[in-house]
C-alpha cells in the first residue's frame, strides 16, 4: 500500500456555539488501493489555524509514496527531519505530526477492518464514565457564558439530570455581569480575595444543589498564580472536590510542584504538552496525578498511546482532552478504552451542539453519564459531505 495524495482541510468556523469560535484543521490520507484515513489538528479555537494549515502542506510530500502501515517509522523520519529551526517542536509543528500520524493509524484500522482500539492493544474498558466539562459556557444548544451562582447551579442540576455524576466548571471564567475575566485579574493579588469570593459563591451553590453525589472538577486555565492556586486548594479541600486542572501554566514546572509540595487535592494537566520528552519532567517529578493528552496536538494515536504507557509506571491516571470535532472525541475513546490507567472522558459543553456535530458522520454521545467507543473500522468517524464542501481544501500529490 502506498500513499497517492494528502488533503489538508480548513473547516468552516463554528461560530454560534461559543464566544471562542471553533476552526478545526484536518487532513484525508489517500492511498492506492483505495482506503482513506482521516487525522486532525489540535488548532480548534482561538488562533493558529492557518498555521497549522500551512503546517500540513509542508509535511504532506514527506509522506507521498510511503506505505502508512509504517506510520511509526514516518514519525521519527519526520522527527529527524524537523531538527534545526523546527528543534523543540512546539504546538503547530507537532499537531501537524499528529494528523498524519491519526489517519494512518485509521488507515491501519480499515485495511484490517478492526477498530483502532485494536492496534492499541484491546479493549481495557468496557465503557467510559464521563464528566460534563465547561458548564459555565452553558449546555447543549443553551449556550451562553454564566454569571450567578444560581446560574451555575441550575446548569450543573441540569446535567445531573442527563445522568452524568461529574462536572468540571472554570469557577473564575466570567464575572457576574458574564464578562470575560483576565489573568491580569485572577492571578493579581489585590483583586485575589474577590475572585475567590466569586469562585467559592458558584463553587457553593452547585455543592448544595446538586449534593454529595456530584463530583466537581475545578478548572483553571492557567489563570492562577501560585498563591491563588493554594486558595483554590483550600476552597476544593472545603467542598470535597476531586481535582484542580491546570492552575499554573504548565511550562514552569518548578512553579507547578511548588503548589503539588503545598496543595492536597491532585493537580491535572497536560492539554498542551506534547510527546513523551514533553511529558518526562512532570512524570520524574510526580507533579501530576491526572495527565490530559490531545492526540491532535500531542503527537497523535501511537504517540500518545506511549504517553500513557508512561503514566502508567508513575501510577498516573489519563483523561485524554477532547475538545474538537467528533472525529477527535471518536479518536480520544479509542486511545481510552485501550489504557488500563484510563481516568474519566471528558464530554465538553459544545459536543451536543447541531453546529459542531455537523462535521462529521457520527457522533458519540454519552448515555446516563457513560459512553462506549466506536466499533467501526479505524477511527470511527468521517467528515460529512457537508463539511468537505464548506471546507478550502488543497490536494498534495
Amino acid at each position: 500500500m502506498k500513499i497517492t495524495s494528502v488533503d489538508v482541510f480548513l473547516l468552516r468556523p463554528a461560530v454560534s456555539h461559543s464566544t471562542y469560535p471553533s476552526k478545526p484543521v484536518m487532513c484525508r490520507i489517500n492511498t492506492d488501493e483505495g482506503i482513506s484515513g482521516l487525522g486532525e489538528a489540535g488548532i480548534f479555537t482561538g488562533i493558529g489555524e492557518h498555521a497549522v494549515f500551512g503546517m500540513l502542506q509542508d509535511m504532506a510530500p514527506l509522506v507521498i509514496g510511503r506505505d502508512p502501515m509504517d506510520n511509526e517509522v514516518l514519525w521519527e523520519e519526520i522527527k529527524n527531519i524537523l531538527y534545526g529551526h523546527c528543534s523543540g517542536g512546539g504546538v503547530i509543528v507537532f499537531s501537524g505530526m499528529s494528523a498524519l500520524d491519526t489517519a494512518m493509524m485509521d488507515i491501519k484500522g480499515k485495511a484490517l477492518g478492526v477498530p483502532c482500539y485494536k492496534l492499541l492493544g484491546g479493549k481495557q474498558n468496557q465503557k467510559l464514565r464521563c464528566y460534563a466539562s465547561h458548564i459555565e459556557c452553558g449546555w447543549a444548544e443553551d449556550l451562553a457564558p454564566r454569571g450567578s451562582a444560581r446560574e451555575y447551579a441550575d446548569v450543573a442540576e441540569r446535567v445531573m439530570n442527563l445522568g452524568y455524576d461529574m462536572v468540571k466548571c472554570d469557577f473564575i471564567a466570567y464575572d457576574r455581569d458574564k464578562q470575560p475575566l483576565s489573568r491580569r485579574q485572577t492571578a493579581h493579588e489585590l483583586s485575589k480575595r474577590a475572585v475567590m469570593k466569586l469562585a467559592e459563591e458558584r463553587l457553593c451553590a452547585i455543592r448544595e444543589r446538586c449534593g454529595e453525589g456530584m463530583e466537581i472538577l475545578i478548572e483553571n486555565l492557567c489563570r492562577l498564580d501560585i498563591c491563588g492556586s493554594l486558595e483554590m486548594d483550600r476552597l476544593a479541600r472545603k467542598y470535597d472536590c476531586l481535582l484542580m486542572e491546570e492552575c499554573l501554566d504548565p511550562f514552569r514546572p518548578g512553579n507547578l510542584k511548588v503548589v503539588r509540595d503545598k496543595a492536597v487535592t491532585p493537580l491535572a494537566a497536560g492539554e498542551k504538552v506534547q510527546t513523551r520528552w514533553g511529558y518526562s519532567k512532570y512524570f520524574e517529578e510526580q507533579t501530576l496525578r491526572i495527565i490530559q493528552p490531545d492526540l491532535t496536538n500531542c503527537g497523535g494515536l501511537s504517540e500518545t498511546k506511549k504517553v500513557c504507557d508512561m503514566a502508567h509506571v508513575y501510577d498516573v491516571k489519563v483523561q485524554a482532552h477532547a475538545a474538537g470535532t467528533p472525529f477527535a472525541v471518536a479518536a480520544a475513546l479509542q486511545l481510552e478504552t485501550a489504557i488500563p490507567n484510563f481516568s474519566v472522558h471528558e464530554h465538553l459543553f459544545s459536543n451536543d451542539h447541531p453546529e459542531i456535530k455537523s462535521y462529521c458522520k457520527y457522533s458519540y454521545d454519552p448515555v446516563d453519564g457513560y459512553v462506549s467507543v466506536p466499533e467501526l473500522p479505524g477511527i470511527g468517524n468521517e467528515l460529512s459531505e457537508q463539511a468537505v464542501r464548506e471546507a478550502q481544501c488543497l490536494t498534495i500529490r
